[in-house]
């Protein structure tokens, strides 16, 4: 399994915006340097379990939230952050993320193409097992 630390980081970077603190407040609050923060956030540095927890104890978010580009079954988080986009939009910007979201559910996106009909035996299967 491949981890994405850059997706990690631009969530990461998200959160410590939205807490309105900067990357050497969270460093000093765990314990790391500035510069290592800066490398978390830009994906350039791997991170390990106790400093994934520290961050989301810090930012006070999950740390599936953080981990979600990561996670198998991790739609009930994009839903909540879509949601959460979306509380302070314009009717337009509303009508033009309705027509974007269209397109991708017809045509699917680059890193993942839709599927047309259904799902093979064997993935449904393995899907199964893995509930």
């Amino acid at each position: 399994m491949d981890i994405n630390y850059k997706a990690i980081g631009v969530r990461i970077k998200a959160a410590r915006a939205r807490k309105g603190v900067t990357q050497g407040y969270i460093a000093n609050l765990i314990g790391l340097s500035t510069p290592h923060i800066s490398n978390i956030e830009t994906g350039n540095t791997k991170l390990g379990l106790p400093t994934i927890i520290h961050l989301a104890n810090v930012l006070d978010v999950s740390v599936d939230e953080l981990l979600c580009d990561n996670i198998k079954r991790s739609e009930k988080i994009f839903q909540n952050e879509l949601a959460d986009l979306l509380k302070d939009c314009s009717a337009q910007e509303l009508h033009f993320i309705t027509e974007l979201i269209k397109v991708v559910k017809k045509n699917g996106y680059a890193g993942e193409p839709k599927r047309r009909g259904r799902k093979p035996k064997k993935l449904l299967e393995a899907e199964k097992a893995a509930e």
